[in-house]
């Protein structure tokens, strides 16, 4: 995992609504990203009541949960966070290959954006560096969400008018080969 931070500009969280979903395997260091993570999205204006906490056994679990959640349509982004420590065999990596292909695929199957906030690290050390540390990946999480909230939304309310305008034009109500309903059409899309 990269030690350098994504930049982001203009977040604004006070519209959107958040799941996070924490594993309580190494729930010592799954707590303070569950914290730093909420306490981000609230700095950028997210209501508390629009930020629910699930936990999950472990990060092997955090698919499913994701998956559903994103399922009922009712979060502009969800954050699943654990953090897999390398032991002895290779079950770190089978945990962090699988989640991560797991966590997109339920993205891409829900249409709901999910932030995959499983650290993966080599020592205990290497985890506190980027937990509690100055790596801080709980704000890093939380501020990626905001973000892929906010363009979800932007995109889901494109892909309405885009449908919107096609039904229109399907029950001959807009035709586009009138300019006056070019006119009008952009003005009730910018109404909305």
């Amino acid at each position: 995992m990269s030690q350098h931070q994504a930049q982001f500009d203009d977040l604004n969280a006070k519209e959107l609504t958040f799941s996070i979903i924490g594993a309580r395997y190494n729930s010592h260091l799954v707590d303070v990203l569950i914290k730093r993570a909420t306490e981000t999205l609230i700095e950028y204006g997210a209501d508390r009541e629009n930020i629910k906490v699930t936990r999950a056994p472990g990060s092997n679990e955090l698919p499913y949960l994701a998956s559903m959640q994103g399922m009922t349509g009712e979060y502009d982004c969800i954050i699943a966070l654990g953090v897999v420590i390398a032991g002895d065999t290779e079950h770190h990596d089978i945990i962090a290959q699988s989640t991560a292909v797991s966590l997109h695929t339920a993205s891409m199957n829900t249409f709901t954006p999910i932030i995959n906030g499983i650290i993966t690290v080599n020592t205990e050390q290497q985890a506190d560096d980027r937990v509690t540390g100055p790596l801080d990946r709980g704000a890093e999480f939380a501020r990626a969400a905001i973000e892929m909230g906010t363009l979800s939304v932007s995109l889901v309310e494109e892909i309405e008018n885009v449908e919107a305008y096609e039904y229109l034009e399907e029950e001959g109500i807009f035709d586009e080969d009138d300019e006056d309903d070019d006119d009008d059409m952009e003005q009730i899309f910018r109404k909305n």
